[in-house]
């Protein structure tokens, strides 16, 4: 018998009060995405989900919610019951949103308890060959003699994708049009059908494109390169402004959550990260894990949140 069954008969016996704690979790866990499915918050959170179901003997259920720039399922986990069955998976684009979204209902900093940085990965610039751009140096080129000239493709309004590709427009002087779609998984197919001919995408979702040679990556928006794809220059190298803009992954619980079920989820999460299942899967997609500890996460969510909320704002970017 488990000692926690255990501990539950002798409540009885006894006429304790049993802890709601107790036996979490006895039913599936939702994981809600903001986005729709083959993106990259949905591509990294679907292998952690795999494995905290392997950790804590119950499902993991992936529920993707789309729409306002991640707003929407945001929302939805914010007022969900703080029981540990309902979970946010998410990212840097939540910071970002807090600003574009004045009204979305929530604060990622206040109404969520972060139960880990799950994955780091670098912003690259990939375009579609046939856009005949050979290097960053030619799209700048290109830009300056014809501004406008171009678009560029995003997952929609306030996610990475779009934030990146603006700081970058920012930084050169430049002007493109910015076209938003709905999710990555729809950006990416017109990208490859060569209707978009650019995006500012997380290596997550562009590395085996990149690999496959159906995109060709110009520059990483970090300042150093990838392991995966250590040809690939960064922004500097390749000609253009110093950057330091890439895309992390987090996995957070509404702020009411019992302490004990955060722990159990911290540590459950700290093994899933570790395991050569999901090492093997952030290797393919040039990720790093998160490295922040448990006492610094409010601290890290916290100073991202002022970061990008505040460059947003500088930015001059609206939800419209």
């Amino acid at each position: 018998m488990r000692l926690s069954k255990i501990l539950v008969a002798s409540a009885v016996l006894l006429g304790l009060a049993l802890p709601a704690t107790a036996e979490w979790p006895e039913r599936p866990v939702r994981i809600v995405v903001p986005y729709g499915p083959g993106g990259g918050v949905d591509g990294f959170a679907r292998p952690i989900a795999a494995r905290l179901q392997e950790e804590l003997g119950q499902p993991f259920v992936i529920d993707n919610r789309a729409g306002a720039g991640g707003t929407i399922g945001v929302l939805n986990a914010a007022r969900s019951e703080p029981d540990g069955y309902t979970l946010l998976s998410g990212g840097v684009h939540q910071p970002m949103a807090e600003a574009l979204y004045p009204r979305r209902g929530y604060r990622i900093d206040v109404d969520f308890v972060p139960i880990g940085i799950t994955a780091v990965v670098p912003n690259v610039l990939v375009v579609n060959p046939q856009a005949g751009l050979a290097d960053l140096r030619d799209l700048m080129a290109r830009l300056r003699a014809a501004p406008d000239s171009l678009t560029y493709c995003s997952s929609g309004n306030g996610t990475s994708q779009h934030v990146i590709a603006e700081m970058f427009l920012r930084e050169t002087g430049l002007r493109m049009t910015h076209v938003p779609y709905r999710s990555t998984a729809p950006a990416m197919n017109d990208l490859l059908a060569g209707t978009c001919p650019m995006m500012f995408d997380g290596m997550g979702t562009s590395a085996a494109q990149i690999a496959g040679g159906r995109l060709r990556a110009l520059a990483l928006t970090v300042r150093h390169r990838s392991a995966l794809f250590p040809e690939i220059p960064t922004m500097a190298e390749a000609g253009g402004p110093a950057m330091e803009a890439g895309t992390w992954y987090a996995l957070w619980a509404p702020a009411a959550t019992p302490a004990p079920i955060v722990a159990r989820l911290r540590a459950a999460l700290r093994r899933a990260l570790a395991s050569p299942e999901v090492a093997r899967v952030w290797q393919q997609q040039g990720a790093e894990t998160g490295n922040v500890p448990d006492d610094r996460l409010d601290a890290y969510v916290r100073a991202e949140t002022a970061r990008w909320s505040g460059l947003v704002t500088a930015l001059g970017l609206t939800a419209d």
